[in-house]
């Protein structure tokens, strides 16, 4: 048995005994002091360990769970004395995705005000000194129109409420603070203006 197994070996018997999955490198160090019963000697046994556990990261065997140096066991069912819960199935089942479906309402938009947007708007983020426009593989610039009064806050589906935006202006637009959307809102209104 090399290093990386027996390691794997302790980490299942240790996380059989706590009766949790979930486990830090100080606890293990708590546990098993040098880890010469596994094979691992000279003067860094501890940073020996980290490289193992990393190995164990590499095949998803283990995986992070915080920056604070938690790990989770994955891959097993259950541990003895262990009661599933959805965080367990989170973390055993991550490699498996689950598909979900979800309603949604939304406003319909009119799609020939979108094209008329591209057109009259172009193709370049109109947030000012923004180079986030891509071109798509098809050859064409990605583009999105942006709703400046988004259509459940009252605003119009017409070109004065129109703008073209880059994919991260728009999620700013939609979910940054208060206080940067409005600002957002003031700009776009201009810009938009100056071009129709």
């Amino acid at each position: 048995m090399n290093q990386r197994e027996s390691l794997l070996k302790l980490v299942i018997q240790f996380c059989q005994e706590k009766g949790s999955r979930t486990f830090t490198l100080q606890e293990l160090y708590d546990k098993f002091g040098d880890f010469r019963s596994i094979g691992v000697g000279g003067n860094t046994p501890h940073a020996t360990v980290r490289r193992l556990l990393q190995e164990l990261r590499d095949e998803n065997i283990v995986s992070f769970r915080d920056s604070k140096g938690a790990y989770s066991l994955r891959g097993i069912d259950l541990l003895e004395n262990e009661v599933e819960t959805e965080s367990i199935e989170l973390i055993t089942n991550t490699s498996n995705p689950v598909k979900k479906e979800y309603l949604i309402e939304s406003f319909a938009r009119n799609q020939g005000w979108v094209k008329l947007a591209r057109e009259k708007l172009g193709f370049l983020c109109l947030y000012p000194k923004c180079e986030n426009t891509f071109i798509k593989p098809d050859g064409t610039p990605y583009i999105e129109v942006h709703h400046i009064i988004p259509l459940y806050q009252g605003g119009e589906d017409g070109l004065w409420n129109l703008s073209v935006v880059c994919a991260h202006h728009h999620r700013m637009a939609h979910f940054a603070e208060d206080q940067i959307r409005l600002r957002m809102e003031k700009i776009l209104l201009r810009e938009t203006q100056c071009r129709i």
